[in-house]
């Protein structure tokens, strides 16, 4: 299968060594985002994979086109206007000090001015069997929001897969009346997809859905995604689940179908860099669906994928799938020679 990803390219800016933004005056530069994330990784994977965004037609666009090359996504469908991009500063964490990301100028990126009449979805979709809208295009601008639903609902009457992972940003999200803006968006591009990422919150806090309180507590979650699942008749809704004891961090991926719920075994995690393991598992998740794997095999690759890209620097998962395997296989090894 070929995959395509609707979204932004940012510009991470990240200090050396741990250092906060007082202590440094030097920064690692990195094009990332969801779509960059997945696709990527999905490159990595050995998959065809593709971007759909505008980037600034200047030096800094040209240099993210670039980097998008060098990891193997295809720019056929990148176009270059306007002047800005997205940016973000990652203080990165240590200790029991969490990582901080910083936004700017989000807004009025040349993603942010973009809409719809700038992409040439119907060839696109004539080139990818799936595409996979991330849920901040929903968050930032009239012009994204117009984009993401027009290449949602064209995708889904052609019959082209559609992905889509909420990723709600509470920093997107703070005026007033904007909650109810998402949950319209949100209910006008479910009708749309196939396979969505998200979490219980999301369904409750944003769509308004309630558990029933009558079923004993282990079965209230099952019963509300496979009913929301239904509801927007979608194949997949996948997300995972964060637990710690003592010191140790762990992770568990969880897929559900309308009819099954199937959890990989928790994964010890540590953590280099906490950021885009979402979009990692996600990434995995996607290669099991192309290539129809077993729902099982799918959520423990996914799963092993997510883990393994916490112990990456940067945004984009970098891990292929022999790697992976060979965890999976064999998760105690410490040196390959």
């Amino acid at each position: 299968m070929k995959i395509a990803a609707f979204g932004e390219v940012m510009l991470r800016l990240t200090p050396p060594e741990f250092l906060l933004l007082e202590q440094t005056h030097s920064l690692r530069l990195d094009y990332t985002g969801t779509g960059v994330n997945i696709m990527g990784n999905l490159a990595h994977f050995g998959l065809d994979s593709y971007l759909v965004t505008t980037l600034p037609d200047n030096r800094i666009g040209d240099a993210a086109k670039a980097n998008l090359r060098q990891l193997g996504i295809h720019d056929t469908f990148i176009q270059q206007n306007h002047q800005h991009m997205g940016t973000y500063f990652a203080e990165m964490g240590y200790g029991m000090r969490p990582t901080q990301v910083t936004y700017q100028n989000r807004h009025s990126s040349s993603f942010g001015q973009s809409d719809e009449t700038g992409y040439d979805f119907s060839q696109l979709l004539e080139t990818v069997d799936m595409v996979h809208i991330c849920g901040i295009s929903l968050s930032l601008t009239d012009e994204t929001r117009r984009a993401a639903q027009a290449l949602a609902k064209q995708a889904h009457q052609q019959g082209v897969k559609v992905c889509f992972d909420f990723n709600f940003r509470p920093s997107l999200n703070t005026e007033e009346n904007k909650l109810q803006l998402m949950k319209e968006q949100y209910q006008q591009i479910l009708p749309c997809c196939d396979l969505v990422f998200g979490s219980l919150r999301d369904l409750t806090d944003l769509l308004g859905l309630t558990v029933k309180e009558a079923l004993p507590k282990e079965e209230q979650e099952k019963e509300l995604i496979q009913r929301f699942m239904r509801m927007f008749e979608l194949e997949w809704f996948a997300g995972t689940k964060r637990k710690q004891v003592g010191a140790v961090k762990e992770l568990t991926g969880i897929l559900y179908t309308q009819n099954q719920v199937v959890e990989s075994m928790p994964k010890t995690i540590t953590i280099l860099d906490r950021i885009g393991t979402g979009d990692a598992y996600a990434a995995g998740l996607l290669l099991g669906y192309c290539e129809a794997w077993p729902l099982s095999e799918t959520v423990e690759f996914a799963t092993v994928n997510a883990a393994v890209s916490h112990t990456i620097q940067g945004d984009v998962p970098l891990t292929t799938r022999e790697q992976i395997q060979q965890i999976m296989n064999d998760p105690t090894i410490d040196l390959i020679r």
